[in-house]
């Protein structure tokens, strides 16, 4: 008869991916010895959920007035289609209008690429910040007397 010995394994954070660096964060202690955000932290947990929802605005806006040159574009191009079956070719003066319209297109679809590069980097920054609300911020604890001061002393709540 033998004996089977269980080998037992040590868990260390590198094999269970876990983040080994201290937070530069100083927190409240509670009565349980749990960290509470401070006055400041959540000052700064209101400050930055106003910048995500003023970001948002901004995108929200962006988006709507790219949606409707998107629009605009396309009816452009449909006429510019309809021009081009059109086109007299024996009219130098068809011609010219013509490529006149087809240079119009091409700098409004210019403009179009810009919009969109900038409403891209306008996203980015807000799902940045909305990654820093949710990590920093949501369902950390906080005591409600330092919320009600950061509360009256910014003027806004999360």
């Amino acid at each position: 008869m033998f004996l089977v010995i269980p080998r037992l394994h040590t868990a260390s954070a590198e094999a269970l991916n876990a983040d080994t660096q201290k937070s530069e964060r100083n927190y409240r202690k509670t009565k349980t010895g749990e960290g509470a955000l401070t006055q400041k932290m959540l000052e700064a947990c209101i400050k930055l959920k106003t910048e995500i929802d003023e970001e948002f605005e901004k995108i929200s806006a962006a988006k709507e007035e790219f949606d409707r040159f998107t629009n605009e574009i396309k009816e452009f191009a449909g006429e510019l289609k309809k021009s081009k079956e059109q086109l007299d070719k024996k009219a130098e003066k068809s011609i010219d209008e013509h490529n006149s319209q087809v240079d119009l297109y091409n700098q409004k679809v210019e403009k179009l690429k810009n919009m969109e590069n900038a409403y891209n980097e306008k996203s980015g920054l807000y799902k940045e910040k909305a990654a820093r609300l949710e990590k920093e911020c949501s369902g950390q604890s906080y005591y409600e007397d330092d919320y009600d001061a950061a509360v009256k002393k910014t003027g806004k709540t999360l």
